[in-house]
């Protein structure tokens, strides 16, 4: 698991001020669809009481934002980050915003005895093991609230993984290549709502969504893959943001074009009564 000094700096330096460029626009359709679920599910229908929110890696703010744009119920929101930089970003969209700075994994720290009725963790579970993320979950909602996970599984990239065995990039980045190894990711949606299930929670909705991504070259993946924020402790690992112009320029040859899918687990699920 990365250490926490090592997230802090990707995301401070290398990720916020890009992040809500969103590269093909992959978590923004994530999470468009993670709110179609909650509005399915009753979550957002209009209510004399504010809906109770907690972002867990809440990022720029950005499913918080679409969240009070789309919700016919309006939201008091706070949010915990591990990046300040991102943090500053959310609370100039929301200045109501309650913010937190620490890592997922200790959110049991944070929002003293308070209550929930939506938790959202998306896009954490790469640095967050999902059963203690789980845990804490639950015992930040109040009961009948509901958790809005989204998260990859390590079935995406696949072609890019393949590619990334090339002889040339195991010998010019390692022995490994350019292999997307270290996080700490869920497999597959059946083990998502197994976990889920197994920590107290109905499962409302789940789906699986593969969005297709096309990288034309190795300027258009770093600009997704670095720089969006999706594999830049990968890159860092192998040194990939320091490539020289001939090693972009063999890249390009051997790996580039790629058409390839992320795969993202979307659920919602409900703390009992």
């Amino acid at each position: 698991m990365m250490e926490t000094a090592v997230i802090q700096r990707q995301y401070d330096s290398v990720i916020s001020l890009q992040y809500d460029q969103d590269p093909q626009f992959t978590t923004g359709r994530s999470l468009d669809r993670a709110i179609r679920h909650l509005d399915a599910d009753g979550l957002l229908d209009p209510d004399s009481q504010p809906l109770r929110v907690l972002d867990v890696g809440m990022g720029t703010g950005m499913f918080l934002e679409k969240l009070r744009l789309q919700s016919a119920r309006q939201i008091a929101p706070s949010g915990l980050d591990i990046s300040e930089q991102m943090a500053a970003l959310a609370v100039r969209k929301l200045p109501d915003l309650v913010v937190a700075i620490d890592d997922g994994a200790n959110l049991d720290r944070h929002f003293g005895q308070s209550e929930f009725d939506l938790v959202a963790t998306h896009f954490v579970t790469g640095f967050v093991e999902l059963e203690k993320l789980a845990a804490d979950v639950f015992k930040k909602l109040a009961p009948g609230g509901c958790w809005s996970f989204v998260g990859g599984t390590t079935a995406g990239y696949a072609e890019l993984q393949r590619r990334a065995r090339h002889p040339l990039l195991r010998m010019l980045f390692g022995s490994n290549g350019v292999a997307l190894q270290g996080m700490i990711c869920p497999e597959s949606e059946d083990q998502v709502t197994r976990l889920l299930s197994n920590a107290g929670f109905e499962i409302r909705v789940s789906e699986t969504f593969e969005p297709e991504l096309k990288f034309e070259d190795f300027s258009s993946f770093m600009e997704y893959g670095y720089h969006g924020g999706w594999l830049t402790p990968f890159i860092e690992d192998i040194g990939l943001q320091n490539a020289s112009r001939w090693q972009q320029a063999l890249l390009n040859r051997i790996v580039f074009p790629v058409t390839d899918h992320h795969s993202i687990v979307l659920a919602v699920a409900r703390k009992p009564l």
